[in-house]
């Protein structure tokens, strides 16, 4: 079984999708399986393709991706994945990397910690602004290289604390995919001072990370009820 889950629910009537891969607050159903994947983008992409589709609007149903017996909220048979939003973030410019292009991602590209401080983005607005500041970057070598990365909807797991100052932490574990544009390639890494390694020669279009969101508030408690 793919890890990704194509699931048609049935689209509530008042219903205004924002995008083609939005996702309604009622899930009713789920009504059939249209695939599956180990591959978000394509399972994204049959999702959309038929969310957009006559038949669609006909039926009045709605695909949308899922991880099946993940941590749901909306659907507890599973973790919804879509909508995907994408974000542009900076990362550490490696030792060594030279990019040829300003849509060149490096195979060894990590995150530590959710996206901030960027807005979401459509993903053409958001790679036309990778290409805009990868090209200040390459102007002005520094340490610093910027990426789009697609966050997925709900996160894989959520712990809730507390402490004795009274302060309420929210720890959300959420999977993310940098991702390489169709024109973007690997770059330069022949001087990194790791170019032996499996990183050197490795390939790929969308690399998947899970990274920690940490978010934390005074605790108020509610107040009963007079």
């Amino acid at each position: 079984m793919g890890k990704y889950q194509v699931t048609i629910f049935q689209r509530p009537d008042d219903w205004n999708p924002e995008s083609a891969d939005d996702v309604p607050l009622d899930l009713v159903g789920p009504i059939a399986v249209l695939g599956e994947s180990d591959d978000l983008f394509e399972a994204v992409g049959r999702a959309m393709e038929h969310n957009e589709s006559p038949e669609s609007r006909r039926c009045q149903q709605w695909a949308v991706v899922v991880e099946p017996g993940g941590a749901g909220h909306l659907w507890p048979a599973g973790r919804l994945c879509t909508p995907i939003t994408y974000q542009v973030t900076p990362i550490w410019w490696p030792d060594g990397w030279e990019p040829n292009d300003p849509l060149d991602v490096p195979n060894c590209v990590q995150q530590t910690e959710e996206p901030k401080g960027s807005r979401w983005l459509e993903y053409p607005e958001a790679e036309a602004t990778m290409l805009s500041l990868n090209r200040q970057c390459m102007d002005h070598p520094g340490r610093t290289w910027f990426v789009v990365v697609a966050i997925e909807n709900e996160a894989v797991s959520r712990t809730v604390s507390y402490d004795a100052a009274g302060t309420e932490t929210v720890v959300e574990v959420r999977c993310t995919h940098a991702v390489r544009p169709q024109k973007g390639r690997r770059g330069d890494c022949s001087h990194c001072p790791a170019g032996d390694l499996e990183c050197a020669r490795d390939e790929w279009t969308i690399l998947t990370q899970t990274v920690p969101a940490t978010r934390s508030r005074p605790f108020e408690a509610s107040r009963p009820l007079k």
